[in-house]
């Protein structure tokens, strides 16, 4: 091979090796980032909210104290109750109380999931912020009688959900607003009934709901699809 020959394969292998050493290597198994669709989860790992009751405080005591009273009074049917709402879904939370059409139409389906996508985001960061102990698990007389969750119990996952819904679904139908709520009260109740939840949990379920409710009005995205789901209620 001629002199100009070898010394134009050498530049450009030279070339190619630069541009490999300049290449972002790929990272096994990165997970793109996920999509936020009303609210931004990130804010809840350091928004102000009050922490659960200090292990061994009289407010502690007061908590498993009152999830014991349920355990030793609750029936077979109370807990048969608790188990039907231990799934996070509008499906298990308002089966027979939905104003929609049922089966529930793709669109109100989809808007759900979304909601439930950036709120699920939000419920992990409050609860991995707080790390509180189930009662089953900081307590062995604490016997639930419905399955065990894994994640941690403060706030509860299930009055921030039952109670946002509400809320949702009060900007939708405005004048079945109370009923809807009493619901959502049930649906927590039956948490600290069931022996997987603490009152406290319950309580700081529903204000963490309120909150975010106040963030989910200042999405123009979320007003506007509140505005088509009207038009797809019951006739």
């Amino acid at each position: 091979m001629n002199t100009w020959k070898k010394q134009l394969v050498f530049i450009f292998a030279a070339l190619a090796l630069g541009a490999c050493a300049h290449r972002q290597p790929a990272v096994s198994g990165q997970q793109p980032a996920q999509q936020v669709y009303y609210v931004n989860a990130e804010p809840f790992k350091s928004v102000q909210f009050g922490p659960p009751p200090v292990p061994g405080s009289m407010q502690q005591e007061a908590d498993i104290a009152a999830v014991l009273s349920w355990q030793n009074k609750r029936t077979e049917a109370d807990c048969a109750k608790s188990q039907r709402t231990s799934e996070e879904t509008y499906d298990s939370f308002w089966a027979g109380k939905s104003p929609f059409p049922e089966p529930l139409p793709a669109e109100v389906k989809n808007f759900f999931e979304r909601l439930a996508s950036d709120l699920g985001k939000a419920d992990r960061n409050m609860k991995e912020r707080y790390r509180r102990p189930r009662p089953f698990m900081a307590y062995p007389e604490a016997r639930p009688c419905i399955k065990k969750p894994g994640s941690f119990s403060y706030p509860s996952g299930h009055a921030l959900y039952s109670r946002l819904f509400a809320s949702v679904l009060a900007d939708i139908v405005p004048d079945r607003a109370s009923e809807f709520f009493a619901k959502a009260d049930e649906i927590a109740r039956d948490r600290v009934i069931g022996g997987v939840h603490y009152p406290a949990d319950i309580t700081a379920g529903k204000a963490f709901a309120d909150m975010y409710h106040d963030e989910l009005l200042k999405s123009e995205a979320y007003r506007r699809d509140i505005e088509k789901m009207k038009a797809l209620l019951v006739k």
